[in-house]
């Protein structure tokens, strides 16, 4: 009896034992590329090994899924290096891997571009520099004649004769660039006989009134002179025209002012016989501008012609503009 008690309680040990369990999993990945520029798209890749039910993916290792598929693809945006993080889970247990600043994501380089308003003339010549450049927090500026500048849109005025080369360095997130424009900015001396605006530069604000002089230069020997001026009338009035110096002596020069819509023309001559100074230098006219416009703008000449005391006419070799800059 006991023999057969012994008997029933190995078959109880039988039916109590469980059978084999699957293995914990084993976390493992694979991502490509590894570093770039922004925006930087990786393909990963799960390498793990075991029985696998689930993928938690954390791009960013901030915490939260990212993603639960096999072989996600995932996009960084901004700059910086990254650790990823996957876990596993199977019915034999979790296992979970990190790879520490496994991506890096670099800003895009910044790419250097600029322009001129102007890029010849005489001195004084005052040029306004434009940055086109894109991805960039730091502007330095060399303009060819030993001066620099840190703004971003600088004006500078070129006194002496020459050609000068301009470069732009831009330092950005992504690093620097630079871009060189060799003998971008050529100054040359004025030819005469010329006709200059005088001052050259105006600087002036919205409403203000000021005035320009029409002024020879380099001539000898003129009895009379003509000149139309155009502008923006949308941008200047034009006022009051009164006779400069040029051929005055003992009797007051004929003056004959003509107004257009957005141009003048002048015409003056000596009732006598009365000459220029030596070097011909000497104001034809005196014109009152009011700007009514809060833009730049500029004066130029159209149709210049020169006489001289026997009413032949005498080539304009060279012309000055004048420059309104509305603050």
């Amino acid at each position: 009896m006991l023999s057969c008690g012994g008997g029933g309680g190995g078959g109880g040990e039988d039916g109590g034992g469980t059978g084999p369990t699957d293995p914990a999993p084993v976390a493992q990945f694979t991502g490509s590329p590894l570093s770039g520029s922004v925006p930087l798209t990786v393909q990963f890749a799960s390498t793990s090994t075991g029985t696998i039910n689930s993928h938690q993916w954390d791009f960013n290792n901030d915490g939260t899924v990212d993603g639960g598929t096999y072989t996600p693809t995932y996009q960084y945006t901004e700059p910086g290096t990254y650790s990823v993080k996957l876990t596993v889970v199977g019915p034999g247990g979790t296992d979970s891997i990190t790879k520490t600043n496994y991506i890096t994501v670099q800003a895009v380089p910044p790419n250097a571009a600029f322009e001129a308003n102007t890029t010849s003339g005489t001195p004084d010549l005052r040029v306004q520099f434009i940055n086109n450049s894109v991805r960039y927090y730091q502007s330095t500026w060399d303009f060819g004649d030993g001066n620099t500048s840190t703004e971003d849109n600088p004006m500078h005025t070129y006194t002496a004769t020459g050609s000068y080369d301009v470069s732009l360095d831009v330092l950005g997130e992504g690093g620097t660039a630079l871009e060189t424009k060799t003998g971008y900015i050529n100054v040359s001396d004025l030819l005469t006989p010329a006709l200059i605006v005088d001052p050259k530069y105006t600087d002036t604000t919205a409403g203000a009134t000021f005035t320009v002089s029409l002024k020879v230069v380099g001539v000898t020997g003129l009895a009379a002179a003509q000149a139309k001026l155009i502008f923006d009338p949308a941008a200047l009035t034009i006022g009051d025209v009164t006779a400069g110096d040029f051929l005055t002596g003992d009797t007051d020069p004929l003056m004959i002012v003509t107004n257009e819509d957005g141009a003048v023309t002048i015409y003056t001559s000596s009732l006598s016989s009365d000459k220029p100074s030596a070097d011909g230098d000497g104001v034809i006219a005196n014109i009152d501008f009011t700007v009514g416009s809060s833009t730049g703008t500029s004066i130029i000449f159209d149709g210049v012609i020169f006489l001289d005391i026997d009413g032949n006419s005498i080539a304009v070799t060279g012309l000055e503009n004048g420059y309104i800059y509305v603050n």
